[in-house]
């Protein structure tokens, strides 16, 4: 498939590589391959004394409740990034286009959310090509930021994206909201592993995600309480402690 050529169903092969990966000892295997391809940058955390953090939202858009995560992190005056799937793009750019008209950042996750494991790099730079497409229609500049569909990829997505001279920006720290909905199970889930340069990782999208807006407003404010202040993407790498050759140690 060329890059850039957007489907029009699902891809094949889809079931059982999401199967796959939710394995525990395949994830393990994963986990470990992602850590030491010789080639790419996969962004977990920053390591950083700097008490700051980032808020990420995966999967949308998704009205109704993109725009209620979006409202509470305008009462707090806080930016994010949203990682979105074109698919859903094609479905509701108003809301997309909110995103950005409302100063926040957004991030390619893929065009079907696609799992990106033993797919070739043709696959990998048709989903990533299709969604930079859309997002750049939005008017979206700058840099792209990529974050794999479930967190996890092999070295095909590695390939392509260090071809590109992008990053991968994962994320090890979330709620866990795909999972529950609750707003205070979520926060404290995040609470409990927080440190300095954390790649926090919510879901404004995949489902009901009113747990999350709520969510959201309780974590931004313990979080200040903490002393935490919320920076975006690009300022936390900023911080990013590099090698003689200026390359950032990945986390």
């Amino acid at each position: 498939m060329r890059a850039g050529t957007l489907m029009t169903s699902p891809p094949r092969g889809e079931e059982w590589r999401r199967r796959l990966i939710e394995r525990p000892r395949a994830i393990k295997v994963i986990d470990f391959l992602m850590r030491h391809v010789p080639f790419g940058e996969i962004y977990n955390r920053v390591n950083t004394r700097v008490p700051v953090v980032t808020l990420t939202y995966d999967d949308g858009p998704n009205p109704p409740y993109t725009q209620e995560v979006l409202d509470v992190l305008d009462r707090y005056q806080v930016r994010a990034t949203f990682f979105m799937i074109g698919r859903n793009i094609e479905l509701h750019p108003d809301t997309a286009r909110a995103v950005l008209e409302r100063g926040h950042a957004v991030g390619n996750h893929t065009h079907w959310h696609s799992a990106l494991v033993l797919r070739t790099p043709s696959f990998v730079r048709s989903q990533i090509a299709a969604t930079d497409a859309l997002l750049r229609a939005l008017g979206a500049t700058g840099e792209i930021h990529f974050r794999s569909p479930y967190g996890r990829s092999l070295f095909a997505t590695a390939f392509v994206l260090a071809r590109q001279k992008r990053k991968n920006i994962r994320g090890e720290l979330g709620g866990r909201d795909w999972i529950t909905q609750d707003p205070e199970r979520i926060t404290q889930r995040v609470l409990e592993g927080v440190t300095p340069g954390e790649i926090i990782v919510l879901h404004d999208g995949g489902g009901l995600r009113r747990g999350t807006a709520v969510a959201t407003g309780l974590l931004i404010e313990e979080l200040h309480k903490r002393g935490y202040g919320f920076v975006s993407i690009d300022e936390l790498l900023a911080l990013a402690p590099r090698n003689p050759r200026g390359r950032a140690l990945i986390s």
